[in-house]
């Protein structure tokens, strides 16, 4: 492995642009940092090696283009055409005929590049495109982390990276203090205060991008889902729970507004109600759980103890392969690298 944790973005969106601030931002600040340093890494030791996307508005540009202020030693580099598999969305193809490479050209490029990871970063509900970049990852030699709602963490995927000597994690990012991360927080808080939760919703509102693409019905389901199965798990006995996205907003940019509301009963089944709306940014909500699973992967597979993929899977995602508790996800990952 080089001396710096090299990355390939796939998807140049907010998350991507706001990563690639903080990589700048943390040269000379921790602050606003979860975890400084990670099984021995600071962010001073990640750096972008190559970038892709498929909007005709953003491919052929530099990164110094399209952030502020990069002045990064990676901001030269040129979003490439990416891998396209699924139908485009809305905002993607208003903007011209889609620019994409071949599977093999992508491959190629990431051989190339020699990232240590890929991050899946493309709209929601590209499920088909998201299963060609892990693949393309793997056959060039990367470990693949996927932030989107697609299925790609699979056991199978699992043993066929490890026989590789690489991860895969996934899937589905939970922000550090997101709608679903606090909901889960809030349901393990009352069940430990002895609180029996009986209901419960959380609906979500955003203004970006794939807040937009969330709204077509088959993705929007999928997510939910994904969503409540995560949050139902935080409670010893089971309870009416829906989650999910429920509109987009344009003027939120961004933001996300999510809006909860849980019944519960305490003593005597005395009534307890919540009734609450939280309000977060997307992108900077992502990126300090991205940072800190690339480091704590890396250190991992350098150790060539693939196996931490489940404590870092568990830690950072919505439906990773071994579900735990958020509590005791974000404890074990915190014992083991970050001491």
């Amino acid at each position: 492995m080089s001396d710096k944790i090299k990355v390939a973005l796939v998807g140049f969106g907010n998350v991507s642009s706001t990563l690639i601030k903080g990589l700048e931002f943390y040269k000379t600040s921790t602050e606003g940092l979860w975890h400084p340093n990670v099984a021995g890494y600071t962010l001073n030791d990640i750096t972008i090696s190559a970038v892709y996307d498929v909007d005709a508005q953003k491919v052929g540009k530099k990164i110094s283009d399209m952030v502020e202020n990069q002045k990064t030693d990676f901001g030269n580099l040129i979003i490439q055409s990416g891998i396209l598999e699924d139908t485009i969305p809305q905002h993607i193809a208003q903007n011209g005929q889609p620019k994409t490479m071949s599977y093999a050209a992508f491959v190629e490029s990431l051989k190339k590049s020699k990232p240590d990871f890929v991050i899946n970063l493309i709209s929601s509900g590209m499920e088909r495109s998201s299963e060609k970049y892990a693949n393309a990852a793997l056959d060039s030699g990367c470990s693949f982390f996927n932030a989107t709602s697609a299925k790609t963490t699979t056991e199978h995927m699992k043993k066929t990276f490890e026989a590789n000597g690489l991860m895969i994690l996934g899937d589905d990012l939970m922000s550090q203090f997101g709608g679903t991360a606090f909901h889960r927080g809030m349901i393990d808080f009352m069940t430990s205060r002895g609180i029996r939760v009986q209901k419960a919703y959380q609906l979500d509102v955003g203004g970006n991008n794939d807040t937009k693409t969330t709204m077509a019905e088959e993705v929007r389901e999928r997510k939910r889902q994904i969503k409540t199965e995560s949050i139902s798990i935080e409670s010893p006995t089971p309870f009416r729970s829906t989650a999910g996205t429920t509109e987009y907003a344009e003027q939120l940019g961004d933001s996300r507004v999510s809006y909860y509301w849980m019944e519960a009963k305490g003593f005597l089944n005395s009534p307890i109600e919540m009734d609450l709306s939280l309000r977060t940014n997307d992108s900077t909500n992502g990126c300090n759980v991205i940072v800190d699973c690339i480091r704590a992967a890396s250190k991992s597979i350098s150790n060539k103890e693939l196996s931490k993929a489940d404590i870092i899977s568990s830690y950072a995602f919505k439906n990773p392969p071994k579900k735990s508790h958020i509590r005791e996800g974000n404890k074990t990952f915190e014992e083991v690298f970050v001491k």
